[in-house]
């Protein structure tokens, strides 16, 4: 077992990357179709993991009895990341990040349901406080962001489908690290996801009423650019893309995996907590650099 003091260090860089990376997905949405976006990150970093896990395990496929799992955890990170963009797509990043502490909550009690950990009042307490600060600090300092929009109460419900997928994630697939190389589990799902995710691309492309509320903006002229290049990503995106393919999927989500070997499920969740600090700060630091004027284009306000 890797010495505790690293798993923890990993679990915070890979929130953290997930926090800068809910900044950045903004800019690459902006006339860009998320359901698009989403499906290439998939698609990207699917084989990647899978090619790398078959070059690291040479195991290219799991056991047939682990596959009901393994497609149950390639259906959450599905619902995660699909909800997670199109929420973000509809309304601010430090919203999306404000709704990630509730994973642990939602972990907890997951897990609890399913016999893998037991509650505790001080596992409760401590999980409980770290996410009512969190959650405090954005909304306290970021509210009402999104509240004068008409897809407020969409992208918050789109949030709330999000953390649920990333918590079933982690407790479906805490059986399955301990059986197979957690790289090999994180690219098993993903193959999962991104088959998912090409059949929703599919279905919204091809329905205009779908494909006009995920391409749904203020400006006019990156709406019409979303809806009438829906199969296209421009050249503004590819930067954000990279960056979600290589951080926010190969590395974050290999790291959690990893840490899910030798923690908590409800442990793996509480470090969620990151993600709207470092959005927060992100955020800001862009704002002072480039001006509020340019950050209303895409919803971020100062924190």
């Amino acid at each position: 077992m890797p010495p505790l003091c690293l798993v923890h260090f990993v679990l915070a860089g890979a929130q953290i990357g997930f926090g800068g990376g809910a900044i950045l997905g903004k800019f690459g949405l902006r006339g860009t179709n998320p359901v698009l976006f989403a499906l290439l990150r998939e698609g990207v970093a699917g084989p990647v993991l899978w090619a790398a896990a078959g070059w690291r395990t040479r195991v290219a496929l799991p056991p047939a009895a682990d596959v009901p799992r393994l497609l149950a955890a390639g259906t959450a990170l599905f619902v995660n990341q699909l909800f997670f963009i199109l929420g973000l797509k509809v309304s601010d990043p430090v919203s999306g990040s404000a709704w990630q502490p509730t994973q642990p909550i939602f972990t907890m009690a997951i897990a609890v349901c399913c016999g893998y950990e037991r509650a505790t009042w001080r596992r409760t307490f401590g999980t409980v406080l770290a996410v009512s600060g969190a959650v405090f600090m954005v909304v306290c300092g970021a509210g009402g962001i999104a509240a004068d929009k008409a897809t407020a109460w969409a992208g918050q419900l789109l949030f709330f489908f999000n953390c649920m997928g990333t918590s079933s994630y982690v407790v479906l697939t805490k059986d399955l690290v301990a059986r197979h190389s957690p790289l090999s589990v994180t690219a098993w799902s993903y193959m999962v996801g991104s088959s998912m995710l090409l059949v929703v691309a599919c279905c919204f492309n091809s329905v205009p009423a779908l494909l006009g509320f995920v391409c749904d903006d203020p400006d006019r002229e990156a709406r019409d650019a979303c809806v009438d290049n829906a199969w296209r990503i421009p050249i503004t995106a590819v930067g954000p893309l990279c960056y979600w393919i290589a951080v926010s999927s190969v590395f974050a989500y290999a790291a959690m995996t990893w840490a899910n070997r030798y923690v908590r499920s409800s442990v793996v969740s509480v470090y969620t907590v990151l993600q709207p600090a470092t959005s927060a700060l992100v955020s800001y630091a862009l704002l002072v650099v480039r001006g509020p004027a340019w950050g209303a284009k895409y919803d971020l306000h100062k924190p």
